[in-house]
């Protein structure tokens, strides 16, 4: 009781200072509110909400369970988790922040992963999107889209390896013993009418989503207030990366830094991912009992080794032009760029579900 005490003792004066902060700069506040609040509603929103739907009318018409029978070959000897996290997997590395999470916990609650599993899905499972790394990142930002699939390698690349060493430590721990895999604790029977589930799942992705605008919003407000206006160009850009990925990756990209020294950097914060989006994946999550221990302490991992590789090969790339800053502040993706992130994404995941169905025996395909 007492330790709890002194936790929350110790949270209270920051937050009564930033209470006071906001008061003393409110238009400071006002203008990172809005500007967060702009980028969730013009970006976060269309790239993000489809999917969110999807993942849960995939989980509830029984996409998981058909991964299951035909991935468990693949999933369970390279990650140790069963055919039905495939789900977490594609979703997670095609759709963005913090999809993965929210597939997870549709998993769990599903009973089709055990909370060990989630945990270990969780960590490696939450990525950037790959339209937000190559269009908004290395084009829109950078200016340099050459550097996209450098970025991109060590971020999926890394995250992968990650899911490995992850499966191969709990087949280590375990043994020779075989793996206990619970039955689902859905209810047995006909699924739902499909409007009763688009409805549950639209409710659901709504929530979500509301969560994920609040806590974009509160973290670039905090960063817009306690980040350096002046001063080494690191500094401001760590801080702002620590509470906000996108808002340290730009000032990243003002900074005028070399590629060499700004593109691991931009590796590490995409890594990170920032408190924002950590506390978004803890809140998709908090009504599960998946322990977020591996994926918060697997973020600093991440962006150390995604820094690494990135330096250590820059080299052996050789990017045809120097990096160049598109223009000052965040930008946000036109109607045209998010059209195209979609169907990107969408495209991704038919494609890898579209496997899956080929992967079935022919007298299940038929019946």
């Amino acid at each position: 009781m007492a330790k709890n005490s002194t936790f929350r003792l110790r949270l209270i004066l920051p937050l009564i200072l930033l209470a006071a902060a906001m008061m003393l700069q409110p238009q400071k506040t006002v203008a990172a509110a809005r500007s967060a609040l702009g980028l969730w509603a013009n970006a976060v929103v269309p790239s993000l909400l489809p999917f969110f739907i999807l993942a849960q009318l995939l989980v509830a018409l029984g996409a998981a369970q058909l991964a299951g029978r035909k991935l468990a070959p693949l999933m369970r000897p390279l990650f140790d988790l069963p055919g039905e996290a495939a789900l977490g997997l594609v979703m997670g590395f095609c759709s963005g922040f913090p999809t993965g999470a929210a597939v997870a916990a549709e998993l769990r609650r599903a009973g089709a992963v055990t909370a060990e599993e989630g945990g270990r899905l969780l960590a490696f499972t939450n990525n950037a999107g790959p339209l937000f790394v190559t269009a908004t990142v290395a084009s829109a930002l950078l200016g340099t889209p050459e550097a996209a699939g450098l970025l991109c390698a060590g971020h999926y690349g890394i995250d992968l390896l990650l899911g490995l060493a992850l499966g191969r430590r709990s087949r280590t721990r375990r043994g020779s013993q075989e793996k206990e895999v619970p039955a689902p604790t859905c209810a047995a029977g006909s699924p739902a009418p499909l409007a009763e589930l688009m409805k549950t799942a639209a409710q659901r992705a709504a929530a979500n989503l509301l969560l994920i605008g609040c806590f974009m919003t509160f973290f670039a407000v905090t960063a817009a207030l306690i980040a350096p206006a002046a001063g080494p160009p690191l500094l401001k850009a760590g801080v702002s990366g620590l509470l906000e990925m996108s808002l340290g990756i730009n000032a990243l990209t003002e900074s005028g830094l070399e590629i060499k020294t700004l593109l691991p950097l931009i590796g590490a914060e995409l890594a990170f991912g920032g408190l924002s989006v950590q506390m978004q994946v803890l809140a998709l999550t908090a009504d599960t009992d998946i322990s977020p221990r591996l994926y918060l302490l697997s973020r600093p991992f991440h962006a150390a080794l995604s820094a690494v590789f990135i330096r250590v090969t820059l080299p052996l790339v050789g990017l045809p032009r120097p990096v160049s800053v598109a223009a000052a502040g965040m930008i946000a993706p036109d109607a045209g760029l998010l059209f195209r992130s979609s169907l990107y994404q969408a495209g991704l995941i038919a494609a890898c579900w579209l496997f899956i169905a080929l992967l079935a025996p022919e007298e299940e395909r038929r019946g």
